[in-house]
């Protein structure tokens, strides 16, 4: 069946090509006429592809032909350069908020505060390496500045005395709705010079010289928002609350990890006034597992799957009890395999002690008036935090225990915030087009850095995007002419 071309696209064909519609789009092709001797008749061969023809920008140039053009003309190795575009290009089109709040607040520094969460997050660069990576990305090929690795540590140290700077910019985030406050990560630290380097201890009793980061974070988006370090020795409750005082949010609910319950500790939150929802572990000798009985207990869908709750008082304490059989089930299974594996400490006697507990949870909160139901669904948004923290952990934890000064481990802190908040954005795109069961952020950074542009004769020239890279951005609608692609 005959295509009928429209004129905005004839317009275009000229004597030796060929208009071709393929996939909803039109393409032109050279094309040379020749006499077939065999068949005694004139026939035409297509040639390589021109490029495509769109109502909106008219004809564009193939990628390929214009790198054979530019080759067929002669080419001054010297002016040859080759920089990743592909990640660069997201960030310009994707962080504008992000840049734009940073040339607010650190206006002199705001581009290589933005070369070095990039080599942080794409690359995983030490301190040292950057200044070489930044000259490989398209983000630094219009600035005149010199970068060199000297320049970056001192831009760090600067970064790091103005707390004052970084709070305001963090503040710049955060709106109005439900906020969570977490512990989120204890980094060891071989420094004895930093302030923060403290003889301290984990929720696993693990005693090393260490540096607590507190994160607030949105419980609704679940966007990082906000940070604080602390000297490993300093109590977690002090910490909370001094953490909710900067950050001016006066309302934050503290999601804890198994470990952080006590007496103590819960009698410190209350006199502060903070909120809480603190999980116990298994074994505490408050949870009573003879509590479920699915003839009597209430259930909520969570994610599609059925968990069982049920509350008692305990010492005058509420216990919030869940069980989720799907995961008690995947825990069972889980077990029984370390048993035939013959790992050490796995029994079957042990296997039938633990029957009771597989699947369940309890957690003790002071937000008496919620239903269960929210409580948990708060819980986990824990969970959806340490999902991201867990996929840009070894960018956080890479060079901790290398930095020797205070400053420099603020400013390394907030070069790593920035990193995170890009992290959550394709974490967040990638959730919002229901595509994380196939594509982890890792795998987005690593499939748009591997796209480059390359400079020839003094003009940047794109190379030809792979299939996969290709493929990923249109199906998050994020290849076009004017953005990605670029």
């Amino acid at each position: 069946m005959n295509h009928e071309y429209p004129d905005w696209a004839l317009a275009f064909r000229k004597p030796g090509t060929e208009l071709r519609f393929i996939n909803n789009t039109y393409y032109l092709y050279e094309v040379t006429a020749f006499y077939d001797p065999v068949k005694k008749k004139g026939r035409k061969k297509t040639g390589p592809l021109l490029g495509k023809i769109t109502q909106s920008d008219g004809f564009i140039p193939s990628a390929k032909k214009s790198l054979k053009d530019k080759a067929s003309a002669g080419v001054d190795i010297s002016k040859i350069s080759v920089r990743e575009c592909g990640f660069s290009n997201f960030l310009t089109v994707y962080g504008n908020e992000i840049e734009n709040n940073l040339k607010k607040f650190f206006p002199h520094h705001y581009r290589l505060i933005i070369y070095m969460a990039y080599c942080r997050l794409v690359h995983n660069s030490p301190i040292n390496r950057m200044s070489l990576l930044i000259s490989k990305s398209m983000l630094s090929a219009d600035d005149p500045q010199s970068i060199y690795p000297k320049k970056l540590s001192d831009v760090l140290a600067q970064i790091g005395t103005d707390r004052v700077q970084c709070t305001a910019y963090m503040k710049s985030f955060i709106t109005p709705g439900e906020h969570m406050l977490v512990d989120m990560t204890n980094m060891f630290s071989g420094s004895e010079k930093m302030y923060y380097a403290k003889e301290g201890y984990n929720s696993d009793m693990v005693f090393d010289t260490q540096i607590n980061l507190m994160y607030i974070y949105s419980s609704q988006t679940n966007q990082p928002l906000f940070y604080r370090l602390l000297n490993g020795n300093t109590r977690e409750v002090s910490g909370f609350k001094n953490c909710l005082i900067e950050s001016g949010i006066r309302d934050a609910i503290i999601v804890a990890d198994k470990g952080f319950y006590s007496k103590a500790n819960i009698e410190l939150l209350d006199q502060h006034g903070l909120k809480y929802i603190i999980p116990l572990k298994r074994n505490d000798a408050m949870i009573d597992y003879s509590r479920f009985d699915e003839t009597q207990n209430d259930y909520f869908k969570y994610e599609g799957r059925i968990i069982w709750m049920t509350q008692y008082e305990q010492n005058g304490t509420i216990i919030n009890m869940f069980k989720d059989d799907k995961l008690g089930t995947q825990e069972r299974k889980d077990y029984l395999q370390r048993i035939d594996s013959y790992l050490d400490g796995y029994t079957r006697e042990k296997f039938n002690a633990k029957l009771p507990q597989f699947g369940t949870f309890a957690i003790v909160t002071n937000l008496i008036d919620e239903p269960m139901q929210d409580i948990y669904t708060k819980y986990k948004s824990r969970n959806a935090i340490e999902v991201m923290f867990d996929g840009i952990k070894s960018v956080l934890k890479a060079d901790v225990s290398f930095m020797q000064k205070e400053e420099s481990l603020n400013g390394w802190m907030f070069i790593n915030h920035i990193a995170l908040q890009w992290y959550y954005k394709i974490y967040a795109l990638l959730a919002e087009n229901k595509m994380l069961h196939k594509y982890s952020v890792k795998h987005f950074i690593t499939e748009l850095k591997e796209h480059r542009k390359v400079l020839i004769n003094n003009e940047w020239i794109e190379e030809i995007m792979l299939k996969d890279t290709k493929k990923i951005l249109t199906k998050l609608n994020l290849y076009s002419v004017n953005s990605i692609k670029s």
